[in-house]
């Protein structure tokens, strides 16, 4: 199945493929320019049609963080749910789609799609170490049309190193509380025709988090990639990129939280029940890109991306009858054996099922592999210059799920095996072929831009159960329209407005009556510059025909992977974000950066449902995890040699499961404000010392209660780092 579908991508190689358009970084050495980000930069975002943010190099290096729910948490539209603290696997979401798992976002690297498996299993953890990275792109609205297969919020754009074609040797270290490590050594050369880098990071923590009895919970990510460049000869101007990647994790990580009493005595507990829950995984990728210079109005780029990630992730699930992990931890007072168990302060009683703890190994294969291709072209028709895109792309991905149940009995506050063969919960196949075709064209007239641009899939998935024998198969096809319109109507102001249809693919496993989520986006803003600032206020209106649920093996009362249809919802919200230069004296200025978020969601009927995060909805009720306010800001000063910041980031409480009326009276996450510092020295040009504090004021916050009870956020945290350049 693999190997077939291979051949596929490599004889549609031979054609064309659908790719992004973007701005390439030109090289110093020569004129033909590499592919890197999909806005086409920060110039180029104030100018477009639809909305868009992006963190470049210079706001990733204040932070120096390896966590990307504090990068990406700067920007206005983006909603997060934090996980372990360490922002080892977020949870984003982006205008009211789910940030489960990150399911309903097109994932990418360098314009390539990097999620394991974006069709046939889209909530799957896997997201680039932000900390190798050169720039974030978040694309929303008609932007994000031509990126797919997910548009119902947008897509991110992680965008590697670009090759500079300047030596340079750098080397990165980072240390801090609770054990944290962070090594990076990159080098950078290059020949008459060849331009190349290599790049080692390792981080690690010993967790800030205590076990029960003892024991670890910490990690240690290693990533090595290296990026090759080739100017080829010929009378057209050619470039070829290859890129290799390697990257793997080892953490003893946990979906198992606390009561609310626990939480509140010590929010940096854990069970002993957790303590031999471990998650380890593997990610390898090849991307290779050619870029032609056709004429002076016209180039041909192709990708070719090869992606596989394995992931074992032993966990404890529940009990193996009974009562469910999170209805202990809900109503603890009156499941005491339960909670004893999980607490290692009571034995299980042997051969009772009910005491038995079920620790399963979600052991998964993952991989992707595709092609893909735009044609771009500018022509002049009387006043009007178009730009024209247009391109293919095929793509398969696939998994493999074998998930092994074991029994243990928790004696002593150690669990121990109870010696029975309990066989697998989940043992099965998936696949999905999908072809997109994307057409694009933005014309200029004037003071305006009008961009019109469709979209077409067409995806088909199959799913094989090794247990049943049961095999099936899901067809979908969809048209994805998208227009965005901007006036420069003076010097200083500009105003935009948009629409797009919304699509995410239901998985392979989905059965025939659930039909995959579609939506109809409106988006209407203004952009204000001078010299000193830039303002962007958009209003954003998305009214979802029929929203898409998606159970996770940890979810009570439906089966993994089952699917859901949620019908009509509408969310509505604005989102604002600025920066300014405030020059105090001729050598300091003062940077400031804002961005703000206020969401509502409504659904337009009432359902039962045994999905658990909605469970029984009445109209009006608004959806789970997605908070009204969202606020950042930050302001610092700077220097030719030193700069300092103060940040702050705030977010609302969020309701665990769908309702109405106060949050606060409700199963929910609280509200929470974080303040971060950071202060940076270049002693010289080769030496840079940093000090960063994160969660200065040492805030204590329930950022998540799913899927079993509540979990903390990061505590105080401190980290030195000196990066030497030579």
């Amino acid at each position: 199945m693999k190997i077939n579908a291979l051949r596929q991508a490599l004889l549609v190689a031979a054609g064309v493929g659908v790719t992004l358009h973007s701005v390439w970084a030109e090289t110093e050495e020569f004129g033909l320019i590499e592919e890197v980000l999909v806005t086409g930069g920060v110039d180029n975002i104030r100018t477009l049609g639809g909305s868009a943010q992006m963190l470049g190099q210079y706001d990733l290096d204040k932070l120096d963080s390896t966590d990307l729910n504090q990068v990406i948490g700067q920007l206005p539209g983006v909603y997060l749910r934090q996980e372990d603290g360490f922002g080892l696997r977020p949870n984003i979401g982006l205008r009211g789609a789910t940030s489960e798992r990150s399911q309903k976002v097109t994932l990418m690297e360098d314009g390539v799609l990097i999620a394991p498996a974006p069709y046939t299993a889209p909530a799957a953890y896997y997201l680039p170490n932000i900390n190798r990275m050169s720039a974030v792109e978040v694309v929303k609205g008609p932007s994000s049309v031509r990126h797919g297969p997910h548009t119902v919020g947008g897509a991110i754009n992680f965008a590697t190193r670009p090759v500079s074609w300047e030596p340079e040797t750098l080397v990165d270290v980072s240390l801090g509380s609770w054990g944290y490590r962070k090594y990076r050594l990159l080098h950078e050369d290059h020949t008459d025709t060849m331009g190349y880098w290599v790049d080692a990071l390792q981080y690690s923590a010993t967790g800030f988090k205590d076990l029960d009895g003892g024991g670890d919970t910490g990690f240690v990510r290693n990533d090595f990639n290296t990026k090759v460049q080739w100017r080829l000869g010929g009378e057209l101007e050619q470039l070829l990129t290859v890129k290799l990647g390697f990257a793997d994790e080892e953490s003893d990580e946990t979906y198992l939280g606390l009561t609310e009493e626990d939480f509140n005595d010590d929010p940096y507990r854990r069970y002993a029940a957790s303590q031999d829950d471990r998650f380890e995984s593997e990610h390898r990728q090849v991307h290779v890109e050619h870029k032609i210079e056709l004429s002076d109005i016209s180039s041909l780029n192709t990708k070719l991306y090869w992606n596989e990630f394995d992931r074992s992730w032993n966990k404890l699930d529940g009990f193996q009858a009974g009562v469910s992990v999170s209805d202990v931890l809900t109503y603890s007072d009156v499941f005491v054996r339960e909670l004893g168990i999980l607490r290692g302060e009571r034995d299980s009683e042997v051969g009772r099922a009910e005491d038995t703890l079920d620790i399963t190994n979600n052991d998964r294969q993952y991989g992707s592999y595709g092609v893909q291709s735009v044609f771009s072209s500018w022509v002049q028709t009387g006043d009007i210059e178009h730009q024209w895109l247009v391109g293919v792309r095929y793509h398969y991905d696939w998994v493999e799920r074998n998930h092994k149940e074991a029994g243990y009995l928790m004696q002593s506050g150690d669990l121990i095996n109870d010696g029975v063969d309990h066989g697998s919960k989940t043992r099965n196949e998936a696949s999905t072929n999908a072809i997109a075709v994307f057409l694009e064209d933005e014309m200029q007239w004037h003071d305006w831009t009008v961009t019109i641009g469709t979209r077409y899939e067409r995806i088909e998935g199959e799913v094989d159960d090794k247990l049943t024998g049961e095999t099936s198969s899901k067809s979908q096809a969809v048209l994805i329209p998208g227009i965005g319109v901007y006036w420069q109507a003076t010097d200083q102001l500009d105003l935009l407005a948009g629409a797009n249809k919304g699509f995410s693919p239901a998985a392979p496993s989905a059965g025939s009556d659930v039909d995959p989520e579609e939506s109809v986006n409106l988006e209407y803003g203004v952009r204000y510059t001078n010299e000193l600032m830039y303002l962007d206020a958009i209003g954003f209106y998305s009214d979802y025909d029929n929203l898409l649920g998606r159970c996770r093996v940890s979810d009570p009362g439906c089966a993994a992977g089952e699917e859901f249809n949620g019908g009509n919802v509408i969310v509505t919200g604005v989102e604002v974000s600025g920066d300014m230069d405030l020059e105090i004296t001729d050598m300091i200025s003062m940077p400031v950066n804002l961005s703000y978020t206020y969401t509502e969601s409504e659904f337009q009927s009432s359902f039962s449902s045994t999905f658990s995060q909605w469970g029984e909805v009445d109209k009006g009720d608004a959806l789970p995890y997605l908070p009204k306010h969202i606020a950042y800001i930050s302001a610092g000063l700077k220097a030719w040699n030193w700069d300092t910041q103060l940040s702050a980031n705030y977010q609302s409480a969020m309701r665990d499961v769908a309702g109405s009326g106060s949050v606060e009276s409700d199963i929910h996450t609280d509200a929470y404000t974080t303040l971060d510092a950071a202060a940076g020295w270049e002693v010289n040009d080769a030496l840079r010392l940093q000090l960063n504090v994160d969660n200065l004021t040492d805030r204590k916050a329930v950022v998540s209660r799913r899927p079993f009870g509540a979990r903390p956020n990061k505590p105080r945290t401190v980290r030195l780092r000196a990066v030497y350049r030579f």
